[in-house]
């Protein structure tokens, strides 16, 4: 009985991480066979070690393979809002050339420690209109997203499994998020993508906690609200690597020191060529230097 139940926890997560069916029945056949996760004999497993900064970059390279991107691209709008692995975002698909850290709003820094001037020339939100960038103002661009046109919005927590995600907002608006959640959920037209680096990941139900936050409570230092982003479609590493191979993945190690704090370690494995696809890449990527030096 404990062997059954440890297999199931272990397909369990495999399942997390190689994609999530969407019927019960799927669910099942699943679940079923372990042997559905076995390497098949003209099958490899190779690691991968990403520290933050590559992870980063591995997500902005995926995107700019992503399908839906692609067209967009070609003909459509495309909204990348600030952010730090949206800067890496914007470097790929804008060819935005600055100093890292002019296209952010909110940041994590230590309480203690280093802060981070990042000084006061801000870059806006960058509006791409058939692959070109436009001068037009955020809340413009959101009014003329078309069906499918996408906005890019980061986060700073991610439970993976339940494919949630949700930013800090400090704003009584609910700031950027604020402003784009009636256009891409509900009614609206827009496809919400979320890049989020497997960093950020947390246990428990995002839901929860921003309710929690919510609350109209004394505080006694500063603590902002969380917004879950809804009907978002959540971009991670894994979602990267799977544009550039046709591997599964697994991960099996967090953290790290000497520069690989919060970096994470994935098994990839599949057959031999597709592997590949995704060691060169990623050998590419390695040695991205951090955010802000």
């Amino acid at each position: 009985m404990k062997r059954n139940i440890l297999a199931i926890a272990v397909i369990a997560l495999l399942t997390a991480c190689g994609g999530h069916k969407t019927t019960e029945t799927e669910m099942k056949e699943e679940t079923s066979s372990p042997s559905d996760f076995s390497l098949k004999p003209n099958e490899v497993m190779a690691g991968i070690n990403l520290t933050v900064s590559e992870g980063k970059r591995l997500i902005a390279k995926g995107i700019a393979r992503h399908p839906l991107v692609k067209q967009k691209l070609d003909s459509g709008i495309i909204i990348i809002t600030r952010g730090t692995t949206n800067t890496y975002i914007a470097e790929e698909l804008a060819r935005l050339k600055t100093s890292h850290g002019s296209f952010v709003t909110g940041n994590m820094t230590p309480a203690k420690g280093k802060q981070v001037d990042f000084g006061a020339d801000k870059v806006p939100e960058i509006i791409l209109v058939n692959g070109k960038q436009v001068e037009m103002s955020y809340p413009d661009a959101l009014a003329a997203l078309k069906k499918d046109d996408i906005v890019f919005k980061g986060g700073n927590l991610l439970n993976y499994e339940k494919k949630q995600a949700a930013v800090t907002a400090a704003a009584k608006d609910g700031g950027t998020v604020g402003k784009l959640q009636p256009y891409t959920s509900g009614e609206g037209q827009g496809h919400l993508i979320v890049p989020i680096g497997l960093e950020k990941e947390v246990g428990g139900d995002l839901k929860e906690y921003e309710a929690i936050l919510s609350q109209d409570v004394k505080k006694v230092n500063f603590i902002p609200k969380i917004v879950v982003h809804k009907n978002a479609e959540i971009f991670t590493e894994i979602e990267a690597i799977k544009l550039f191979g046709d591997v599964k993945v697994v991960p099996f190690a967090s953290g790290g020191i000497a520069g690989r704090e919060g970096g994470k370690s994935l098994a990839i494995y599949g057959d031999s060529l597709e592997v590949d696809k995704v060691l060169d890449i990623v050998s590419r990527i390695q040695g991205e230097p951090s955010f802000i030096e």
